[in-house]
């Protein structure tokens, strides 16, 4: 074995005997790779006994360690990825894995996001989905709009492995959609093809409700982009609005065919139009100002368990 690091992170919540079994799953892959694993399970406050299972938990090979990064209260999936790199970038360690703890994320990957030391994000796509057809029909929906918007695919999630560069972007700036969050970055990005597993536990936990919300937050990550599609629409509806304006000036006072009433109907419609979207321009920058400013004030909320005393 190398004293390489790699770090594993990975959020938690009411997952009970999933966790073990995800966390057995890892070693059964892990424990003959050349590395050092720092895994880092964030327990997002669960309410249930996965926290004391955790607690009894040992790992049996000698080239992993677990820590638990205990949250004071619940923050949701999303920011539990951000509490966790805020404590993972204390450590020695320049490659970190996420990936959720449920089973769904297959630990078989990891040797392969590890043979591309030379890129700084390796994202996994996922090649099968086992989901409902309304799931299949809303998510081809959503690709295609943020495609639209934003111009990239949205083909991954959550489980990737990143260099310490992006770790570092991830918690200056904060996130609230990780892997739309990654697909902003500007650095050497690869991609891995992998199955998703069948969830150890059963049904997922995230309803169709917070799957629609989930997936609409990645445009919060590219709110500019947001912005100029309102301030296009903008433009648009002004020269709309102009052509109309010229439009009533010709047939009023030219050839004398104006329809009473239609025209300014029409204008007016416009009008509010054009007002609502640059309505939306400009409180969405003040919302991206005031987003930017709050962007450090990020700060730890969880408490570090005792280790298995392996260092």
């Amino acid at each position: 074995m190398t004293n390489i690091p790699v770090t594993i992170i990975t959020p938690c919540y009411n997952e009970n005997l999933t966790a073990i079994k995800f966390l057995e799953s890892l070693e059964n892959t892990l424990a003959s790779l050349p590395y050092f694993f720092n895994i880092v399970v964030v327990n997002d406050c669960s309410t249930d006994n996965t926290l004391t299972l955790l607690k009894s938990f040992k790992f049996k090979s000698n080239n992993l360690t677990l820590k638990i990064v205990n949250l004071r209260f619940n923050v949701g999936h999303q920011a539990a990825i951000f509490q966790g790199f805020l404590y993972a970038q204390s450590l020695q360690c320049d490659r970190f894995v996420v990936m959720d703890s449920d089973g769904e994320d297959s630990p078989a990957a990891i040797p392969l996001l590890l043979n591309h030391p030379e890129s700084d994000i390796i994202n996994v796509v996922r090649s099968k989905r086992k989901e409902s057809i309304m799931f299949k029909v809303f998510y081809r929906f959503y690709k295609i709009i943020f495609k639209f918007v934003t111009g990239k695919e949205m083909n991954f999630g959550n489980f990737c492995l990143i260099r310490r560069n992006v770790l570092e972007n991830a918690v200056f700036t904060t996130f609230s959609h990780f892997a739309a969050f990654l697909s902003k970055q500007k650095c050497t990005t690869q991609y891995i093809i992998a199955d998703r597993e069948m969830r150890i536990g059963g049904q997922s936990k995230m309803g169709f409700k917070k799957l629609f919300y989930h997936a609409f937050r990645s445009f919060v990550e590219y709110g500019e982009d947001m912005l100029m599609v309102f301030f296009k629409g903008f433009i648009l509806v002004m020269a709309v609005l102009l052509l109309c304006v010229c439009n009533v000036i010709y047939q009023k006072f030219i050839v004398h065919t104006a329809i009473l009433g239609w025209t300014s109907m029409v204008i007016l419609g416009l009008v509010n139009l054009a007002m609502i979207c640059i309505g939306f321009f400009v409180t969405g920058l003040l919302l991206i100002h005031q987003n930017n400013q709050r962007a450090n004030d990020k700060k730890p909320i969880f408490d570090i368990l005792p280790d298995d005393g392996i260092e």
